[in-house]
């Protein structure tokens, strides 16, 4: 493509050149197409839009090793704005002049990762076509003019009349980049697994997998991460501005740009403010569990719709309210954790089945149909449903929330205490706790730290010591990452385990066990590195490695400088989360994009054991993680247990989703001193 553009920008030029005439008067500026290197500048640019109206700008050229220049086009409009934002358009290319003409050529995506936004839709081709817009200057009363069109959306009038010297950097630097996340070779006993699965649901026949068999990373399994910090110093100091980059400019990639602004404009404390404040008023239930929020065009909350994983989401909830308390003493803070806390205990009581809790909360509206697997409450919980299967997932964040209220609500408050003793021991009776053999220690340790119980300490104990040998256990990295395919909401389950875990060890003085539960962290974070996954690297900082905690996985396969580095770019993770979320009528697919790959390996390749088995769609995954802001930000309610080379999903217009996401890690990374995190 950049070729056929240097082919047309030249012939563009010749024509120009052998069909105007030179002018009798030409202005002073002018001068400078005629002297060898002459136009080397940043030029004062100034025109108008068609659809958007006047514009300011600079038009920076930049001489070249063979003569011609290469451009930066940066325009900001005067009275069109988005969102009450203004809108910039920056648009790289070459240029090359002749007597009095300057002929410019810009390649623009006319579809990035947006495919459908309300009405307006792409169609596939414009993903995988670029739009050339060539500009010729001539000299004209105004200085150098041109008239042009993006072929698009708009006609554009501009010229150029003063210049400045260069600067020592450009106006604008891509510092998009792809980073290697392969990881370790698959070993032969997890390849030959991974070959029967693929061969049980036809993977490896499957029409479209195989359309992409020629394709380097798809040869090699070799995934990537897309990094891209590109613009952020820039949001930070121009909060007003919306900036679109070598894109046709219309409300889809305005809308593309603008969560990218969202995520990289406000400071990590502004949005910290922000999320705190709306998850109370539009998150956070009548009874104080984690909810969706049905809003109105306005942003507005008309409805708390509920979220089925909201026993876990509401454990890391109390637990971000905790940090945030522990690092501020913010009151509101710990009245957060007291409201949403007795929502955990209505989750163990509202059942009437000691062996079950509830996986969240609702009030119950008299006439209303009861949804399946929703139950009305009976006595004093009767005005309230709740929903059925509580399991292992949920029971961490019971454990979570208990740990962290036992910290941080003082004893005085005997109400609380009172619960938190009682709800401990209940820990025992539920069914999860027999089912999952890895929830007993940590359940008889709260029972042990909450209740001062010195027989539950020794079933601590003993629960240890049965867990040392197995696979499973603390002492055994149960963890697999095999080039991009790994269990990603297990992987955040596993540390909400580990910061509920070590923090209790730790608080038992039990150091034998506390020194165990850091090592398997640090393997975990040796396993996920690859990936770099930076709430991963937030945990394993503030509960192992800062505690002078290595391990062996670490002394083989990582080392100290690795860790930094990884550190020092995990604030990334949360900088990329935008304030506010989009609320978007909204389909994503990068897998229109002609560069991007799927991945030879399937996702959650052991779900071909479900029955009914999914299908092939299910187990598509990509080799290319995007940023937050070109995919998550969109449609997840939660990003750190999403698949993290996820590439298609969509959401509707009026549902928001909550962002204790973002809180739990600004808090987490606040609360151990994650380096960048203010």
């Amino acid at each position: 493509m950049k070729h056929f553009s240097f082919l047309f920008l030249f012939s563009a030029l010749l024509f120009t050149s052998s069909c105007t005439t030179v002018e009798k008067k030409v202005p002073r500026d002018v001068a400078s197409l005629q002297a060898t290197g002459g136009m080397e500048g940043i030029w004062f640019l100034q025109g108008t839009s068609s659809t958007r109206g006047p514009y300011n700008g600079e038009l920076e050229l930049r001489r070249t090793s063979d003569g011609t220049y290469d451009v930066i086009r940066m325009v900001t409009y005067i009275n069109y704005f988005y969102d009450g934002l203004k809108v910039q358009e920056v648009w790289t290319g070459k240029a090359v002049t002749a007597g009095d003409t300057l002929v410019l050529s810009y390649d623009l995506r006319q579809a990035d990762f947006i495919e459908k936004l309300g009405n307006a839709k792409r169609d596939a081709s414009d993903f995988k076509n670029m739009i050339n817009v060539v500009t010729r200057f001539i000299a004209t009363d105004k200085g150098l003019a041109a008239q042009y069109s993006d072929k698009k959306v708009s006609n554009y009038n501009e010229w150029i009349t003063t210049k400045r010297d260069l600067e020592v950097k450009p106006l604008w630097t891509n510092l998009r980049t792809n980073i290697d996340a392969q990881g370790p070779k698959v070993p032969l006993a997890v390849r030959g697994v991974i070959n029967i699965f693929k061969r049980d649901i036809g993977y490896h026949k499957d029409p479209y997998v195989q359309s992409f068999k020629n394709r380097k990373e798809f040869q090699e399994e070799r995934p990537f991460i897309v990094f891209d910090p590109t613009d952020y110093d820039f949001y930070q100091t121009h909060k007003d501005i919306i900036r679109v980059v070598n894109k046709i400019t219309d409300d889809i990639s305005i809308t593309e740009a603008s969560v990218k602004r969202n995520a990289y404009a406000p400071s990590l404390s502004e949005k910290a403010a922000s999320y705190d404040k709306n998850t109370v008023t539009h998150h956070i239930n009548e009874i104080g569990m984690v909810s969706k929020a049905e809003v109105d065009s306005n942003d507005k909350l008309i409805a708390y719709r509920y979220d089925g994983d909201s026993a876990l989401w509401t454990g890391m909830y109390i637990g971000s309210q905790a940090m945030r308390y522990l690092k501020t003493k913010n009151p509101e803070a710990l009245a957060n954790v007291r409201k949403s806390l007795r929502a955990i205990f209505i989750l163990m009581d509202i059942t009437e089945d000691p062996e079950e809790f509830a996986r969240t909360l609702m009030p119950y509206k008299p006439g209303d149909a009861i949804p399946n697997k929703w139950h009305q409450g009976k006595g004093v919980y009767a005005n309230m449903l709740w929903l059925e299967g509580g399991n292992n997932d949920m029971y961490k964040g019971l454990t979570h929330s208990m740990m962290w209220a036992s910290l941080v609500i003082p004893e005085s408050d005997k109400e609380m205490w009172d619960h938190l003793r009682d709800k401990s021991r209940r820990l025992l009776k539920l069914s999860v706790f027999d089912d999952k053999s890895q929830n007993q220690a940590p359940s008889y340790g709260l029972v042990a730290l909450i209740n001062k119980d010195k027989k539950a300490l020794e079933d601590y104990r003993s629960a240890y010591r049965k867990m040392r040998w197995k696979p499973s256990g603390y002492s055994m990295n149960a963890n697999f990452y095999w080039h991009g395919s790994a269990d990603w909401s297990g992987v955040n389950l596993g540390l909400v385990g580990d910061m509920t875990d070590i923090t209790i060890a730790e608080r038992l003085g039990e150091t034998e066990i506390r020194n165990r539960l850091r090592e398997r962290l640090m393997d975990t974070w040796v396993t996920y590195s690859p990936a770099q996954r930076h709430l991963v690297t937030m945990v394993a900082y503030g509960y192992a490695y800062s505690k002078g905690t290595r391990g062996d996985n670490f002394r083989e396969d990582s080392s100290d400088a690795k860790f930094m580095s990884a550190l020092n770019n995990a604030a990334w993770g949360i900088r990329e989360i935008p304030y506010p979320r989009p609320n978007l009528d909204v389909t994503i697919n990068h897998s229109l994009n002609p560069e991007w790959c799927i991945s030879p390996i399937p996702r959650l390749f052991w779900k071909a054991l479900k029955r009914p088995e999914p299908p092939n769609e299910y187990f598509y995954q990509g080799l290319y993680n995007y940023p937050v802001f070109e995919y998550q930000a969109f449609t997840s309610n939660f990003v750190w247990k999403d698949t993290a080379f996820g590439f298609k999903d969509s959401a509707g217009r009026g549902s928001e989703n909550a962002g204790v996401d973002y809180l739990f890690a600004y808090w987490l990374a606040r609360y151990v001193g994650v380096p960048h995190v203010e």
